[in-house]
């Protein structure tokens, strides 16, 4: 029996999540790739804080009610990974607990970035902050960051072995179509959670759009590029 259970808007929040960060983090921070790589990054937190306001406000399955991340759930899933398929439709314990951790370090490297751009001399969308070490933020960033790609390893692995255990559910498959080869109550969308639903992609990409349009260039970059343009006029 096939269950819906992610619906439209968590499948797109995932893979628009999942493809910034890998595209934030190939790109690294370098001053050349700063302004995709602040917009990618701006595009992540405003994409998490909505997702936050889907875990109280969404459709079955998406609500952070619907994670079992007590002790007792922990331990009982552990102790019967191989025969829990059908205890849990939508998030598992150790999935429950690894979202919710990667949902954390998402927005704190998120507002981390941000916090040093705006501590820079360009500041971030027109705001600056005056700080006494901006080091600790571009150490907090980084270190948040290479805790996130750990987290996303480890939700990896996570699917991966729930597809040798219980290959049948059609888990790998799910995040693409929705349904699960399970019985359980399948997930809806109100007129309320579809109009969410508009908005939590809207404002994110507007946002990502603006700072990549808007945001000042460090003036590193910039005397960096009148030098390469010097260069090319002393060769001609």
């Amino acid at each position: 029996m096939k269950t819906y259970i992610w619906t439209l808007p968590t499948r797109m929040f995932h893979w628009l999540f999942a493809i910034s960060f890998a595209t934030a983090y190939l790109l690294g921070g370098e001053e050349n790739n700063l302004s995709l790589h602040a917009a990618l990054g701006s595009l992540i937190g405003a994409l998490i804080f909505f997702r936050i306001i889907q875990g109280f406000t969404g459709p079955r399955y998406a609500r952070f009610s619907d994670f079992p991340v007590s002790p007792a759930s922990l331990r009982s899933f552990i102790t019967n990974m191989k025969d829990s398929k059908a205890s849990h439709p939508g998030h598992n314990p150790l999935a429950s607990v690894i979202m919710l951790c990667i949902m954390v370090a998402a927005l704190v490297s998120a507002c981390s970035g941000m916090l040093i751009l705006a501590s820079g001399e360009t500041g971030f969308l027109g705001i600056r902050l005056t700080v006494l070490n901006k080091d600790v933020f571009e150490e907090i960033h980084e270190v948040v960051v290479n805790i996130f790609l750990g987290l996303v390893g480890v939700h990896l692995g996570g699917i991966l072995t729930d597809t040798l255990l219980h290959r049948e559910n059609g888990t790998i498959f799910s995040i693409f179509t929705g349904y699960k080869t399970i019985e359980a109550g399948e997930a809806k969308l109100t007129l309320s959670q579809k109009i969410f639903s508009v908005l939590w992609f809207v404002i994110p990409l507007t946002l990502f759009l603006y700072v990549i349009l808007y945001q000042p260039m460090p003036a590193g970059e910039n005397e960096n590029t009148e030098q390469v343009g010097d260069t090319d006029k002393d060769e001609d």
